[in-house]
This record gives C-alpha cells, structure tokens and sequence, in this order.
C-alpha cells in the first residue's frame, strides 16, 4: 500500500505544490499508521468502509472526505498497473456530515482578544499581533491580509479632523466584488502608520517573505490554544465584523461591499448573527473594538 502511495504521489506531480503537500499530509499522517502495511490483496472495500468511518470519528467528515479522494487516487493506480480489477473505493458509502463554519466571536469578548494579542511576546516575535488585529478590525480573509502590500495602503489625515485615517486597497478574493478599497477604523489606521509601508508585504513573515495561509493559521492555532483565546479562527474575526456592522444599523448591501462579497444574500445567510454579542463600517467596527489609539 505505501508503494502505491508514493506512485500515487509521483502522478500528481505537476499539481500546485500546495495540492501534492495536502495529499502527502493526508498519506503520512492517516492513511499510511492505519493500513500502509496491507497488501494489496488485502485491501477490501470492507475494510476500507471500517477505515475511513474511523477517520469520520477521529478527524471530522471533510477529512475523511478528503482521504477517501487521495484513497481513489491510490488504488486507481493500482487498477492502471493491474493489481487489481476495479477500485474498491467506488463501493464505499457516501461521508454524511455538514460542514461546520466558523465559530462567531461574541462582540463583548473581542477587546479582551485583542488586548492579549497585543502583550503575547511570541505574537509579536512573529509579527503576527498586527496582522491579527488588522483582521479583527476588518474583517478580511486571510488570503487577503497577506496578499496587501505595502503600497496598497494609502495614510490620511483629514483637514480639520484631529485623528489619523486610511485606507486600504484589498485584492485576490473570491469574486471581482471582492477587489475593494477599505475605510478602515481609526485603531487599525494607527496600527498601520506604525508599520513599514514600501514595497513588499504590509504582514510579511519573520524572514520579510509574504505569508503562507496554512502557515499563518496554524500559527495562530497555537497562540490561541497557549493564551486560551478559544476556537476562533481568523474567519471567526470576519463573522463578528459583520456582526458589528449589522448592529450599527448598515444595510445588507453596505456590510456585503465592506466584506467584498457579490451576494448580499451570502452575508445575511452566513455571517450576520444577531445572537453575537451588542457613522459607518469604520466608526462602527472602531466602536465595537473599543481600543484605545493613543
């Protein structure tokens, strides 16, 4: 089983690195400890229905979703070699389970998030506290956050207006709605008035290189399991702005805008939760963070 896995592997080849790195994650970390010893004579559809229910219970059904994707891709090149007749993975019983979003952030509990962000020394040491809290403030994916230069960032200082302002060019979204310029609030313009703004990412990583999406969220799985934050993923932060805007009274195409969504109908449906927690998109989100900026 585990030379049909390296076959497997070698086929995929010109995938996305990021692509091959999933299936190779998967491969070493689930498939191969529980039945890379079998022979291929060994490998039935019933055993591999009792392995991948085990994965539903011990990892969730999208990764046992996902394995049972790279399992096809394995033992279809056993078909193509001719150990065996057909793939056995197509007998297998369809993975039930909804997907789970991510969890809101109660509006009361994001000052206090923020304000450990900012004292964790390891946070800082990675030059992740920023990048943190410039989501929390925003509402960006994090796709986006990494993806903003610099240059992207325009600083304002209004005439007569006795605070600093900005605001921020948001690219690389899901949709062409989503390829915005944000008015962000006064705590996030004071943050990044701190920062270099030239050329190269605004929230490079400790090397001065652009971040890497899975790098970056699992770091921020371990501070927060270190400072007991909770289970809030960056997108948890995406959830509670919007949250925030709805409360301030801003309509459903406003917040949609702010968020870079085409749909007004997504946002009401999956991010707007009346339940979490209690001017306009900046004032408001300035508001509900309640950070001092001096």
């Amino acid at each position: 089983m585990q030379e049909l896995a390296l076959k497997f592997l070698e086929s995929k080849a010109n995938r996305a690195p990021r692509t091959i790195e999933g299936y190779r994650d998967l491969i070493a970390r689930i498939i191969n400890p529980r039945i890379g010893q079998l022979a291929i004579s060994e490998i039935t559809t019933e055993r591999l229905q009792r392995f991948l229910d085990s994965v539903v219970v011990d990892y969730g059904p999208g990764t046992a979703k996902n394995t049972r994707a790279v399992l096809s891709g394995i033992m279809g090149v056993a078909v193509r070699n001719d150990a065996i007749e057909q793939n056995p993975v197509r007998d297998l019983a369809q993975i039930e389970g909804k997907r789970v979003g991510a969890k809101a952030i109660p509006l009361a509990e994001l000052p206090g998030i923020v304000a450990a962000v900012r004292s964790d020394a390891q946070l800082r040491a990675l030059d992740l506290s920023d990048l943190v809290e410039f989501i929390a403030g925003t509402g960006v994916r994090i796709s986006e956050a990494i993806s903003i230069d610099g240059g992207d960032v325009t600083i304002t200082a209004p005439a007569g207006v006795p605070s600093i302002g900005a605001i921020v060019t948001v690219r690389k979204s899901k949709t062409d709605a989503g390829v915005r310029r944000l008015t962000v609030p006064v705590s996030v313009a004071v943050l990044l008035a701190r920062r270099p703004l030239g050329v190269g990412p605004l929230f490079p990583s400790p090397l001065g290189k652009r971040r890497n999406r899975n790098n970056t969220s699992a770091d921020w799985q371990a501070a927060r399991e270190r400072l007991g934050i909770g289970d809030y993923t960056f997108h948890s932060f995406r959830k509670a702005v919007a949250t925030a805007l709805d409360q301030a009274g801003l309509s459903a195409r406003d917040i949609a805008e702010y968020l870079g969504h085409a749909d007004p109908h997504v946002t009401m449906r999956t991010y707007m939760s009346r339940t979490v927690g209690g001017s306009r998109a900046a004032d408001a989100l300035d508001s509900m963070m309640h950070i001092r900026t001096d």
